[in-house]
Parts: structure tokens; C-alpha cells; sequence
């Protein structure tokens, strides 16, 4: 029972559930580049013929993700940016000042999805700009998923050396 019940806390680097939620946070947000799933791309890479169904589908997601990313920033980018900078801010605070591990915790998965989006809004307002070719959007969608998966990678070992320093901190006695 008592093994059961240090696998459902929350408040650990250790737990099972924080390790779960890291690795579906980095495989949605790699598999859903700019809201396209990239199988998509993949199949509408593959096909022979620029006017497939793949292609001709691939190409009106992205363009349609585009568009929603760019109104959405436009419409309400300073409202989004600082209340998000407040919840970064508030976490931050609570994970240094504070030493609180949940919120070390939460700051592993923030910061770089805070990275994530914002080079994916980027990317969006950059190829809404631009006047691109659907081979064009599909190359700017892989040139992005390769920058979130560098980023992933880099997470996932910044999560592992926060949960290593927690438990030096907490456990290994210093003279």
C-alpha cells in the first residue's frame, strides 16, 4: 500500500506521473506541429502527385492553423504573453524562492514549452508573410518539429538533472 501511494503523489520529480506527463507532453507537441499532425506531412511528402488528397488536405490544415495561430496572437498576443508571464513568473518564484518541488516540477515542462509555442507563433506569422508553395509549408513544418524535438530532448534532460539535484539536495548529507 505504501508503494501504491508514493506512485500517485504529485508533489515529486519522482513520481510515475510526472515522467508520464513529460513524455505525452513532448510526443503531442512534436506529433502536432502547428496543430498538423505530421504523419500528415509525411504522406503528403510521399505522394507522386502535387494535387493528391494528401497534399491538397495537408495543405489546407496548415494554412488553416496559420491563420488561426496569427488572429489569435493578433487579437489577444499581449493578454496571452503577460498572463502567461505571470503563471511563469508565479512558478518560478515558488520553485526558488520557496524551494517547492511541485513547482520545480511544473517549471521543467513550462519553461520549454514556453520555447515551443513561442517559436511555433513565430514560425506561423513567418509563413503567413510569405508567399509559399504547399511543398514550401510542408518544409517549414519539418524544419520546426526538428527545433520542438531538440527542444524536447533538451527538457527531458533538464527534468532529469533537476530531479538528480532534489535528491542530492534532500538525501545526500553534506559535511
Amino acid at each position: 500500500m505504501e508503494d501504491l501511494r508514493r506512485i500517485m503523489e504529485l508533489d515529486s520529480l519522482w513520481t510515475l506521473w510526472f515522467w508520464i506527463t513529460h513524455v505525452a507532453a513532448w510526443s503531442i507537441t512534436s506529433h502536432f506541429t502547428l496543430g498538423v499532425p505530421f504523419d500528415m506531412v509525411v504522406q503528403a511528402n510521399r505522394e507522386k502527385n502535387e494535387n493528391g488528397p494528401w497534399t491538397l488536405h495537408c495543405d489546407a490544415m496548415i494554412r488553416a492553423s496559420v491563420f488561426r495561430i496569427v488572429t489569435v496572437f493578433s487579437r489577444f498576443g499581449l493578454a496571452i504573453v503577460a498572463i502567461w508571464s505571470f503563471i511563469l513568473g508565479s512558478v518560478l518564484t515558488f520553485a526558488v524562492w520557496y524551494d517547492n518541488e511541485f513547482a520545480l516540477a511544473l517549471l521543467t515542462l513550462f519553461v520549454p514549452l514556453t520555447a515551443i509555442y513561442t517559436l511555433s507563433a513565430l514560425r506561423a506569422f513567418k509563413m503567413d508573410r510569405a508567399d509559399l508553395t504547399p511543398e514550401d509549408r510542408r518544409k517549414a513544418l519539418r524544419g520546426l518539429r526538428f527545433w520542438i524535438q531538440i527542444i524536447g530532448i533538451l527538457a527531458i534532460f533538464g527534468a532529469a538533472a533537476a530531479a538528480i539535484y532534489t535528491y542530492i539536495k534532500d538525501v545526500v548529507p553534506f559535511a
